[in-house]
């Protein structure tokens, strides 16, 4: 697929407090670049100051993390990149992710002997498992509350400008990047019902887009410009979007041949 091998129509920023962002780009690089080297998925930078989040008070319901980052790697006779992985994990910047809750039950959703880690409690958490076939798999999963899964797939397909390709009633997914023994999937989850979405304040989700312009009135929420080519918005449960206006090749260059021949039936020939 043609699509899966061109730029990347998708990346994550990761909002770090200031002094942070070095640290926090580095170890995700040295995790990566064992796994994945030749995709650049994950961009840190620095608030200017620290932010203070608050509670949501949801009454009778659980909350669960808005966005995880999967790893489905293999284990090679003779290779421990996955021991390598799970090593890196566990000591810092890394922090243990909560499965249990205050009376040290496994919060809903979660499986038992499953590990999850964070770099920082707004931004996703992170799990790694083995697969013994197949390409290996890097999974960005945004979970969608029971009401909100279906106009959210429709939403992010509207933006990818493809079909998501259905794999459970409750799931499914986009491949962004393709080789013969990788992928970097974009996937939506649908929560129990009575479930609703922890929003992670520090990640937003940047896709790169054509048409801007015909997309905007058709989002669910404002969408507001924070620069020349960016625009800013979220989805149904509040996770946040970045929309860059990008131009493929071909389209450039259609516009850079039109521009010019435009100028010079334009400008003054001297005949009459």
């Amino acid at each position: 697929m043609d699509e899966t091998q061109g730029p990347l129509a998708m990346t994550v920023h990761l909002l770090a407090n200031s002094g942070h962002g070095s640290l926090l780009q580095r170890t995700l690089d040295q995790l990566l670049d064992c796994i994945c080297p030749e995709v650049r998925l994950f961009q840190v930078s620095e608030r200017a100051s620290p932010v203070k989040y608050c509670e949501k008070s949801h009454s009778k319901r659980s909350r669960f993390p808005g966005m995880s980052v999967l790893l489905f790697l293999h284990e090679s006779p003779g290779e421990d990149r996955l021991f390598r992985v799970l090593d890196s994990l566990q000591h810092s910047p890394w922090q243990c992710y909560p499965t249990q809750d205050t009376r040290g039950r496994l919060c809903p959703y979660f499986f038992a002997n499953q590990e999850f880690y964070s770099l920082d409690s707004q931004m996703p958490i992170w799990g790694v498992r083995q697969v013994h076939c197949g390409s290996e798999i890097l999974r960005v999963t945004l979970y969608c509350s029971f009401d909100n899964y279906e106009d959210a797939v429709r939403l992010y397909e509207m933006i990818l400008q493809r079909e998501a390709t259905l794999q459970k009633s409750n799931f499914c997914f986009f491949v962004l990047y393709a080789s013969k023994s990788f992928a970097l999937q974009l996937s939506l989850k649908q929560l129990p019902p009575g479930m609703s979405v922890d929003p992670k304040e520090s990640s937003v989700l940047q896709f790169k887009v054509q048409e801007i312009g015909q997309l905007v009135p058709l989002l669910p929420n404002p969408c507001i410009p924070i620069s020349s080519t960016r625009w800013q918005t979220q989805d149904y449960d509040g996770n946040k979007i970045l929309l860059q206006r990008w131009e493929s090749s071909s389209v450039a260059q259609t516009r850079v041949r039109w521009c010019h021949h435009s100028s010079l039936r334009s400008s003054p020939s001297g005949f009459k």
